[in-house]
């Protein structure tokens, strides 16, 4: 009888510990697929010179995600650029609010070009 009791209590760690993976899991995926996202829209940031409609729509479109520049918005040819490429996700089991998972990238302004 006392193992039948053991194995519901087990069932329950087990149970949470399923779940806690399932987050950790998430949240890796969601920032692997923001830093793809962004080598992409750096890319696309540095032969253009600033975040622009494509810039906005690629990361909106592959990652749903929002991106925004830190900083000054119109540098300078030869100038670092940092922006940050962010997204929201609301865990199972960390928090009961949502977290915001971000990427923070720089660019050089016209080293592609």
């Amino acid at each position: 009888m006392s193992y039948k009791v053991a194995f519901i209590l087990s069932m329950l760690f087990i149970v949470q510990l399923f779940v806690f993976a399932t987050d950790l899991m998430s949240v890796q995926i969601i920032h692997s697929n923001l830093d793809a996202v962004s080598v992409t829209a750096g890319n696309i940031i540095s032969t253009k010179g600033s975040i622009n409609e494509d810039v906005i729509a690629l990361v909106q479109n592959e990652a749903g995600a929002s991106i925004e520049a830190i900083g000054d918005e119109t540098p300078l040819f030869g100038a670092v650029f940092e922006y940050k490429i962010s997204k929201t996700y609301q865990p199972v089991f960390f928090a009961s609010k949502p977290m915001e998972i971000a990427v923070v990238r720089s660019v050089v302004i016209g080293y592609y070009n």
